[in-house]
């Protein structure tokens, strides 16, 4: 009795890849539904957290996975450099701009509800823009750091593991 079966079988490459593009939009797709429930709920139940932690923990722990996957086998920086051969923009660029984008997202956000929340009619302009400024300047670091940090030691990972597999 054969339970499990050990033997390599043969494999079409494009079977395989077709089902990977499948596997890859699955994903996506799951993702866009994660993100519009996401929406959903808050404009249901208001800014709570508590209705939508299953969607962050879906969305948060399927990228970790995914970064962690690619790390241990090696295939993360083979993915930078064939990223940055077909475009304009390198990998490190982009980190750099969407920790910048996060960091102006989340300003704008507290600028917002600050003025909205202390602020009176002739100062919430005032108190956007106060809270605007020291949110960029605490939260573009932070995120452009935070990003740069990940990827730094996702390469070095990767790399060190390409090399072992590479000598052996």
């Amino acid at each position: 009795m054969n339970l499990f079966n050990l033997k390599k079988k043969p494999k079409d490459e494009r079977i395989e890849n077709t089902k990977n593009k499948i596997y890859k939009e699955s994903y996506f797709f799951i993702m866009v539904i994660c993100f519009i429930s996401i929406g959903v709920k808050y404009y249901l139940y208001g800014n709570i957290p508590k209705p939508v932690i299953t969607e962050l923990l879906v969305i948060f722990l399927s990228s970790l996975y995914y970064v962690i996957r690619t790390v241990c086998l090696g295939i993360y920086m083979d993915e930078i450099e064939v990223h940055d051969r077909k475009n304009k923009l390198s990998m490190s660029t982009k980190n750099i701009i969407i920790g910048v984008v996060f960091g102006v997202v989340m300003a704008i956000s507290f600028g917002l509800k600050s003025s909205i929340k202390y602020g009176n009619n002739g100062n919430r302009l005032w108190y956007f823009i106060i809270v605007f400024i020291a949110s960029i300047m605490i939260y573009c670091p932070f995120f452009i750091a935070f990003i740069a940090i990940g990827d730094i030691a996702a390469r070095k990972a990767s790399k060190k593991i390409t090399q072992k597999h590479e000598n052996e």
